[in-house]
């Protein structure tokens, strides 16, 4: 009788631990990264290219890209920063930046999305979806071309949402 209850002490920290680690999970975005998705929101200013910088070196890590990779896909990140931090020079911090990357068949997919303080960046990309006309201003992205496979850029109002492709290197 006693190593019944015993088994029945240790079937309930295992559901206590699974349910916690459930709760971690969805509150803290720990399921983002092992779904292979993450977001890092800043101020959309050149003073944060550090943040970037270090978030898109995390993302080559854990798909185990190689050296020339990761750099391709910091510097597409930076100049996708600085294009738009540049054409905010009148406007500087009062706009947010979300940058979210994924993996999609051995690319990786940078989405930038750039909207005022405040706003609700879920409402700003369904009102991109919405209304947004592609862009076909240059944007400096003559540099970015050479890093990305595939470059779209959209905007409405003060938000713009960046799609940058960037293939790993093959050797």
């Amino acid at each position: 009788m006693e190593s019944s209850y015993l088994v029945w002490i240790a079937i309930a920290i295992v559901v206590v631990l699974a349910l916690l680690f459930v709760l971690v999970s969805v509150f803290f975005g720990w399921g983002e990264w092992l779904r292979g998705r993450r977001n890092i929101d800043m101020s959309l200013d050149v003073g944060v290219r550090h943040l970037l910088d270090g978030y898109l070196n995390e993302f080559a890590r854990r798909l185990g890209w190689d050296d020339a990779s990761t750099a391709k896909l910091r510097a597409a990140g930076e100049e996708v920063l600085m294009s738009l931090a540049g054409a905010d020079e009148d406007i500087t911090g009062l706009r947010r930046l979300r940058v979210s990357v994924r993996q999609d068949k051995g690319t990786a997919v940078m989405e930038f999305l750039a909207a005022p303080q405040g706003t609700n960046f879920e409402e700003q990309i369904k009102l991109l979806e919405q209304h947004a006309v592609p862009v076909e201003q240059e944007m400096s992205l003559r540099l970015l071309k050479h890093y990305a496979s595939s470059v779209r850029h959209r905007h409405y109002h003060l938000n713009d949402l960046v799609t940058v492709r960037v293939e790993r290197s093959r050797f």
